[in-house]
């Protein structure tokens, strides 16, 4: 058994995450493993590849390669994923650490194997829509065996714990992601006929949907401009936005792709308000960032709860169903005709970020690791 008096003194923690690219899950580990370093802790971070446009790490923390070889790429699918498994089993008996966290569905499932039958602790991490990553017979048989095994869970959503079996919703938490203090600390600019989303362009994301909303306000408001932030090679959700933006006269000079951007904390400033128009999330990133900086927000009512989470509707931001394209476009109209009210939403979705300052976020994080090993 793992021995608790560990719990006071723990030494070393490994994260476990597929790669650390852009997105919300990896930008978490980064902010979390660089907290850790800086209270004393050993962290080092375990991921399966590099992406091109990855998070920078602190300098503190280490990272080591569990993907597979260059020989093991020539196996069978399911041996790939026996080696990536016990890749993963190798580096953790060789360093050895006091505690593994993983993220995402295939990290989490990945760390729970490899971890059968050591007396390493490991806590897993939800951060997307169960009911879109945990379905299927095959992963049930896997959460049973493996998933509701692990010593602790973080979820992000009370929606997202309950579609989980009770063994492992009574030893899990809930725990919002952390923005980032420039969000925060940054200042709100006069607002310019300037409409902004930022995310992946991928499906999950929906930016169709907001550019076609965009397109029926245009009738309206014809001198506003839609900014949208992000990349995307997953699926053919980017070339299919620039080709119905290209086939559209009217939206060729008004909707622009920004790609990439380190300092969306200056670009979106100036921004009228923010949109996320998504067909599910986890705890959306960019939602959160947007609200520490002032903006009124909408937010498609995605499943797991949240944007819901964060947005009371007409107090701190907007709400539309998914995938309904008027209730999108009367969203952005009601804020452009209402300016005052917007600014003031805006202020109090900004006051509401204040609890998820990265300070208040490790030390949630510190507080459930104590209570978990302490209750093994």
């Amino acid at each position: 058994m793992f021995d608790k008096a560990k719990a006071n003194t723990m030494k070393k923690i490994m994260f476990h995450i597929n790669a650390l690219g852009r997105g919300g899950a990896e930008r978490v580990v980064t902010l979390l493993s660089g907290c850790f370093a800086k209270d004393g802790v050993d962290v080092v971070i375990a991921t399966e590849w590099q992406e091109e446009n990855e998070y920078e790490l602190p300098e503190q923390v280490r990272r080591i390669h569990v993907g597979l070889t260059q020989k093991q790429e020539q196996a069978s699918r399911l041996m790939k994923q026996w080696c990536r498994m016990a890749n993963l089993r190798k580096a953790i008996q060789l360093e050895n650490p006091d505690l593994v966290i993983s993220f995402c569905v295939k990290a989490n499932y990945r760390a729970m194997m490899a971890t059968t039958g050591l007396k390493t602790p490991v806590i897993v991490s939800v951060r997307n829509d169960p009911k879109i990553d945990y379905v299927g017979k095959k992963n049930q048989l896997v959460n049973k065996l493996f998933l509701n095994k692990a010593d602790g869970c973080v979820f992000q959503t009370e929606e997202a714990k309950e579609f989980f079996d009770p063994v492992l919703q009574k030893k899990s938490t809930i725990i919002c992601n952390p923005v980032n203090e420039k969000y925060l600390q940054a200042t709100r600019q006069v607002p310019a006929k300037k409409i902004v989303t930022v995310g992946r362009l991928v499906q999950q994301k929906n930016q169709m949907l907001l550019v076609k909303a965009f397109e029926s306000l245009l009738q309206r408001y014809p001198n506003y401009d839609l900014y949208l932030y992000g990349d995307g090679a997953l699926d053919e959700c980017k070339e299919q936005l620039h080709s119905y933006v290209n086939g559209k006269k009217e939206l060729q000079d008004r909707v622009h792709f920004m790609g990439l951007s380190s300092t969306l904390e200056k670009d979106l400033a100036d921004a009228a308000m923010f949109v996320l128009p998504s067909n599910y999330e986890g705890m959306p990133n960019a939602l959160m960032e947007a609200m520490a900086l002032g903006l009124p927000v909408i937010s498609t009512d995605c499943p797991c709860g949240g944007s819901r989470y964060w947005i009371t509707h007409m107090e701190t931001g907007q709400l539309t169903p998914v995938g309904d394209e008027k209730a999108l476009t009367n969203a952005m109209v009601f804020y452009i005709d209402h300016p005052e009210g917007a600014e003031a939403i805006g202020k109090k979705a900004r006051a509401r970020l204040q609890e998820a300052t990265l300070e208040k976020v490790f030390e949630q994080w510190k507080d459930y690791i104590q209570k978990t090993i302490k209750n093994m």
